[in-house]
């Protein structure tokens, strides 16, 4: 769990940021599972897993182009905050609240519509030194927020995802 001080580092920032989007996909494993007897929506979570698994992904290359001492700096406070926040809602067990798809549906747009994707977003924009790879982070990220809105196009609406219980694991 994160803590004040001496650790509001950017190399630190990137390590809780990285472990945020492992965190995010691992729920997205868990809902595939959950609601698995729904024909279409494994790959539908499955796929929210692997964007997750990219982002992390992602975040480690930025990582890796950063020198030591951008590295030892400090973050923005704020940020720092916001993933802070993260962490500790990410800490509760998220998943015992999730009685039909539409608790799921809520919690995965609560998720891509939060924080998450804004520091991912700072991070991106902050430290990738080239535009057109911003360009496809940035992209990245709103496709894969889309797959949420078009969600009751493909699947079904509010109603219909209210209708539909989790299967006991």
């Amino acid at each position: 769990m994160m803590q004040s001080g001496s650790e509001e580092t950017i190399e630190h920032l990137f390590e809780y940021s990285i472990e945020i989007e492992y965190k995010a996909a691992h729920i997205y494993e868990t809902l595939s599972k959950l609601f698995s007897h729904v024909p279409g929506l494994t790959v539908f979570w499955q796929g929210l897993v692997e964007d997750e698994i990219r982002h992390a992904t992602i975040l480690q290359e930025i990582r890796k182009m950063l020198t030591p001492e951008k590295l030892l700096s400090r973050s923005d406070k704020k940020i720092w905050d916001d993933v802070a926040g993260i962490q500790r809602n990410l800490s509760k067990d998220l998943i015992a609240a999730i009685n039909t798809l539409h608790d799921a549906y809520e919690l995965a747009h609560d998720l891509e519509f939060s924080e998450v994707n804004a520091v991912f977003k700072f991070l991106a924009a902050e430290f990738v030194p080239f535009d057109e790879r911003k360009q496809f982070v940035f992209s990245d990220i709103d496709q894969h927020q889309k797959k949420l809105l078009d969600f009751s196009r493909n699947f079904g609406g509010r109603d219909w995802r209210k209708g539909i219980d989790i299967q006991r694991i």
